[in-house]
């Protein structure tokens, strides 16, 4: 599981459960599973989709993803 901060540039229309999640590259990560957080700004947990490694997330860190 991965927790993410949203950009304020999101809208909130577009933070929706069970959106994919994507590299900069276009691979998926995994999907959103739950919003939580301060409204303006809120925070997603997001489960990994199968066959991403622990490193690979952790590769992530500070970098944007980008959801659909």
């Amino acid at each position: 599981m991965l927790i993410a901060r949203t950009d304020k540039t999101l809208e909130q229309s577009a933070l929706r459960e069970n959106s994919a999640v994507f590299t900069k590259k276009m691979k998926k990560i995994g999907k959103v599973k739950e919003l939580f957080g301060p409204v303006k700004s809120p925070y997603v947990s997001i489960k990994a989709a199968k066959g991403i490694t622990i490193s690979e997330l952790t590769n992530l860190k500070n970098e944007r993803v980008y959801l659909q």
